[in-house]
Parts: C-alpha cells; sequence; structure tokens
C-alpha cells in the first residue's frame, strides 16, 4: 500500500472516530438535560413559603390633608405555592404597588383611617393566583391620623455650601421652583416666612451640577411640592483691567483742580461670561479736595467709590497722582 493509501484510511478512520465521540457527547447531553429536567419539575411541583415586600402608596390625597403618623411605605408578607408560581412571584409583574385610596379608609370627622386586617389580605389576593395562600402579612392593619391645614405660598431658602474649584467661582444659582404651597395650622403658618431645603455640600464645584433637594419641615407641615430642583453653574475667573478718568468730589465751585495722570488703570477680577458686559463707567474713582487741602504738600490719595456687582478683587494701579488749584 503506498502512501497515498495509508492517508486516506487514516482520515477515514480519524472521522469514524470523532463521529462516534460526538455521537456519544451528544447522547450523554440528552440525558442530562432529561434528567435536569425531571429534577426541576420535581422541584418546583414543592410547596414553598417565601416573603415578599411591595410598595404602599397612597392615592387620591387633598392637598389640604397632613398626616399627623408616619404612613407606612412598605407592606412585608409571606406566601406559600409551589415552585412554580413562587418563581412567577419572584421574576414577574405580579406583584405591583399596593394603593390604598384615601376617601375609602379616612374618617374625616375623627381624622383618622384604619385599613382592617381582611381588607390589607384583600389587596393582597387581587396580586395572587387562587392557588396561592397568604400566610402572614405584616403590617396586619394600616392605621393613620390626619388633620387639614391651610396654606400659603413660602420662598424656598437653599442651604448649601459651596466651594468652586481653583480659578472658578459660583456664577449663578437657580432654584425652580422659587415658592412652594405649604399647608399647616394656623398658628405655625404665621411663623413661616420660607422653608429652607435640606444642607448639601457641593466641593471643587468646575461647571453645572443639578440636584433635587428635599425640602426640610417640622412635623405637621406639608409642602407642595416638596422637592426643589437646584442648579449650580461655575465660570472661569478672567484678569481685566480698565482706565478710568479721575473725579475731583468736595471742590469749592470758584476753585479748579487739575490731575496729573487725570486717569488711573484699574483692575478686576470677573468671571467669563460676564467679562464683556463690565464697561469703564461703572467704576467710579475719586480726589477729596479736602484731604488735598489739608495736606498740599502730599501727592494726592485716590479713592475706589463704586464698582459693578459682577467684579470682585477691585485694586487700582499704584500711581502718584499729582494736583494744580486753579481759581476761576
Amino acid at each position: 500500500m503506498n502512501l497515498n493509501g495509508l492517508k486516506r484510511w487514516s482520515h477515514i478512520a480519524r472521522k469514524l472516530t470523532l463521529a462516534i465521540v460526538n455521537k456519544e457527547f451528544l447522547v450523554f447531553c440528552f440525558f442530562l438535560l432529561l434528567s435536569g429536567g425531571f429534577w426541576l419539575s420535581m422541584t418546583l411541583d414543592e410547596t414553598y413559603e417565601r416573603e415578599f415586600s411591595v410598595p404602599v402608596r397612597m392615592a387620591r390625597v387633598p392637598d389640604n390633608v397632613i398626616f399627623s403618623t408616619e404612613v407606612e411605605d412598605t407592606l412585608t408578607f409571606t406566601l406559600s405555592d409551589k415552585g412554580f408560581a413562587m418563581l412567577g412571584y419572584m421574576h414577574g409583574k405580579r406583584l405591583r404597588p399596593l394603593v390604598i385610596d384615601f376617601p375609602l379608609y379616612a374618617n374625616r370627622t375623627k381624622g383618622r383611617g384604619t385599613v382592617p386586617v381582611a381588607e390589607v389580605q384583600n389587596l393582597i389576593s387581587k396580586m395572587l393566583l387562587s392557588s396561592t395562600r397568604i400566610v402572614s402579612a405584616s403590617p396586619d392593619r394600616m392605621d393613620f391620623a390626619f388633620s387639614y391645614g391651610t396654606s400659603k405660598v413660602v420662598p424656598v431658602s437653599l442651604q448649601a455650601n459651596v466651594t468652586a474649584a481653583k480659578n472658578r467661582y459660583l456664577w449663578q444659582t437657580l432654584v425652580d421652583p422659587e415658592e412652594v404651597k405649604v399647608f399647616a395650622d394656623k398658628r405655625m403658618l404665621a411663623g413661616m416666612t420660607t422653608i429652607p431645603t435640606e444642607e448639601v455640600d457641593v466641593d471643587e464645584l468646575k461647571d453645572s451640577v443639578e440636584m433635587l433637594i428635599p425640602l426640610q419641615h417640622a412635623s405637621g407641615v406639608k409642602c407642595i411640592p416638596d422637592t426643589v430642583r437646584v442648579v449650580l453653574k461655575a465660570d472661569v475667573i478672567v484678569e481685566r483691567s480698565v482706565e478710568v478718568p479721575l473725579t475731583v468730589v468736595n471742590a469749592p465751585r470758584d476753585k479748579i483742580v487739575r490731575l496729573v495722570p487725570d486717569k488711573v488703570k484699574v483692575y478686576y477680577n470677573v468671571g467669563g461670561a460676564a467679562a464683556d458686559k463690565v464697561r469703564k463707567e461703572q467704576f467710579r474713582v475719586t480726589v477729596n479736595y479736602q484731604e488735598v487741602s489739608e495736606k498740599p504738600s502730599e501727592p494726592c490719595k485716590v479713592h475706589l467709590q463704586s464698582s459693578p456687582s459682577e467684579v470682585s478683587n477691585v485694586r487700582l494701579d499704584d500711581v502718584r497722582v499729582t494736583y494744580l488749584v486753579e481759581q476761576e
């Protein structure tokens, strides 16, 4: 037998071996999946108990209702059923937030409300399969107390500690809404001038930050809305200068004071967004004639009287101003 014949028989033998091995592997996988299926079916057919939790929401609550007790926000309950049903509760969408209809359970005259045990279980049962049994629920009943308050609109006071990053400053602060409607009894409302936010700390502010901040209020007070949107904007600090004419003040009418130089350079820091809005007319630099007359041999003292609110770190060029007083 030549070399080509050997290669051909070797190739055939290898294919037969792979076919046998692959067939055995497929048979093994089939029986493995079959046995796994039987085990899973038997496991899920057993009865289990498991604890679940759902959020609780109070619906159709009038704006002027103030809860004087904490309203339960979570209901925890234990269910018993076969594994198939439990798997559906764990990964499906059957268990939804529990909605308590306020007008249905509230006694307006007494200012109290109760969702009894039977009703709690009835609300849970509406989400369950008929085969599922409720083992326990916590709380097994829901009690709440409330009152009706008067209202007024109150400004929001932002409580924020903000530090800007290097070469930046807090350029703009936006609070939305700037006012909220507050419900409380008349005595509490009378002394209320602002409603503060919860305190927040922002360090190294570089660009813009947006956040939702809850409002602070005492028990027996209700705010609508109870959170505000706050935007903090930082801007780059740039240094600019402008030449400003000197103005003589308190000079007698019959005196003319001539200054040399008659202008002074003013340096200041300003945010990039406002830099182009600053004009030299917004600065006022003066020389006081009374100081000149008291010390005639000394150079004039220059005073910065006013500058725009947008600028900071305002400083004057270090110049010595001389003067000449003429009689009209």
